[in-house]
């Protein structure tokens, strides 16, 4: 059954209001001041307020507002009762929150009218919360299931490439052919080990348990230690990178998730670009916010894909230029590590022409 609260200071008015909403099968409460209605939509389940304008105690804009601000559960429909005509005055009520407004004196036929507006709008707010729920109990399942199944398979994968890493050692032991095997037991099991990182990551974050260990510490040396790692990769495709970095004060931050980060953006930089291209790197303070750049010279990103770079599992029609491996993650890890940093990720792209990445911190 819908709950209506009908709350006005003129109590012939209210009663009259009251007595047609209960004829009409309604379960009604009464309030006779701002501060009755606000305190009945907080103690009851609420569907349906019809509230005066000018109450004593606090008039009904105010109610409505400070219901907007404080409403964490099923959404409450206002409609609100008023002499008042202005435009000013109306949109000061739509800015408030009301959703109806009826001029005074009341026709009852038209505001049962709006209270089965009112009434629809509830049912849908309400089976879109059931649905969300719904949605979130499958998506907290999902982490748990990529953790166990990530965490499971982490172990015999490491051993795996350990193992195959010590036959390669001993490589005089073995033929050609089968020193070939092993070579590519071991490249696949490390790639193995990065998406099933990949996907440990994603599980925490979703998760809420990635913790930041925050320390003082410089960008200039972290990312250029980071370029060391990665230099390997470019090599390989005859990529070179240049580098513009100003020297940059002192920041907090956690060392590993954000070397992560800018990890996840420059491989993809050498993922993408062409081999004997070009990735420029740069580092600079613009006023309270520190901007880490990465562009490449690939062939960008198509503008109807633009909007999935950030999710989750979702793989472009662009692809790494000499076979590599990704698993779609990298730059939503990027993205949650910067946002957990109190920063953002911007980019620009141009279909054919490249891409920049820009990692945006705040010096504080």
């Amino acid at each position: 059954m819908m709950n209506i609260l009908v709350a006005d200071d003129d109590a012939a008015a209210r009663k009259m209001i009251s007595q047609y909403l209960k004829k009409k099968g309604y379960n009604v409460f009464e309030a006779s001041n701002g501060i009755e209605a606000f305190t009945s939509i907080i103690d009851h389940p609420i569907n349906i307020v019809i509230i005066d304008w000018v109450l004593p105690g606090m008039d009904g804009i105010n109610v409505c507002r400070k219901i907007r601000e404080k409403q964490k559960g099923s959404y409450v429909f206002f409609i609100m009762l008023t002499a008042k005509e202005e435009k000013k005055d109306l949109i000061e009520g739509f800015d408030a929150g009301v959703d109806e407004y009826i001029m005074k004196p009341v026709n009852l036929q038209e505001l049962i009218a709006r209270i089965k507006v009112g009434a629809r709008i509830v049912s849908l707010e309400k089976k879109l919360m059931e649905k969300q729920r719904e949605l979130t109990g499958n998506n907290e399942m999902k982490n748990k299931f990529i953790g166990i199944v990530a965490h499971d398979l982490r172990n015999p994968v490491i051993s795996i490439r350990g193992f195959s890493e010590l036959l390669l050692k001993d490589s005089n032991i073995f033929n050609e052919e089968q020193n070939e095997f092993l070579s590519i037991i071991h490249s696949t099991s490390r790639n193995m080990l990065a998406m099933i990182n990949d996907l440990l990551d994603i599980s925490r974050i979703e998760s809420g348990n990635m913790q930041l260990v925050h320390k003082n510490g410089s960008l200039n040396k972290l990312i250029l230690e980071r370029i060391q790692l990665i230099k390997l990769q470019a090599d390989k495709k005859h990529i070179t990178i240049y580098k513009e970095l100003t020297s940059i004060p002192e920041v907090t931050f956690d060392k590993h998730r954000l070397g992560q980060a800018i990890d996840n953006l420059i491989t993809n930089a050498i993922k993408f670009a062409p081999s004997g291209s070009n990735v420029y790197l740069s580092l600079k303070q613009d006023g309270d916010m520190i901007k880490f750049s990465v562009t490449d010279e690939g062939p960008g990103i198509p503008g109807e894909e633009q909007h999935l770079l950030f999710s989750e599992f979702h793989r472009l029609s662009i692809r790494p230029t000499a076979g590599e491996t990704s698993t779609g993650l990298g730059l939503a890890i990027a993205k949650k590590i910067i946002e957990a940093h109190n920063g953002k990720i911007e980019f620009e792209t141009q279909e054919g022409m490249g891409s920049t990445f820009s990692l945006i911190l705040p010096i504080a």
